[in-house]
């Protein structure tokens, strides 16, 4: 079974990519599909830096938050994530995902 090849944002080469993992880590792609087309961005996962500055404005402006939380995790996308509102909007979603809240077993000794 053949692999579909990966999209990239566009002007984003592999080349690219290799130097934004050498810099940040992992590099995670987010895809959001409207009508037919296909925007790509390529994100960092948000550390507690980030996310700090982001539950300071968030208490009265959530949108601001999540919007904190892309621009400062956001590495190279699509034209089209940025301009459109729908697609932001899902963007944004997921690049909160990025930072995964665990479980944790709690108990005495």
């Amino acid at each position: 079974m053949d692999k579909k090849p990966t999209t990239l944002p566009e002007g984003v080469t592999e080349a690219d990519v290799a130097a934004l993992k050498r810099t940040h880590g992992t590099v995670h792609r987010i895809a959001v599909k409207v009508d037919g087309k296909e925007y790509v961005g390529l994100f960092k996962k948000p550390d507690l830096s980030i996310l700090s500055a982001a539950a300071s404005v968030g208490a009265g402006d959530p949108i601001a938050s999540a919007e904190l939380v892309y621009n400062s995790c956001k590495l190279r996308a699509d034209k089209g994530m940025d301009e459109d509102a729908e697609v932001h909007v899902a963007a944004m979603g997921a690049v909160g995902k990025l930072f995964r809240q665990l479980e944790a077993e709690v108990g005495e000794l």
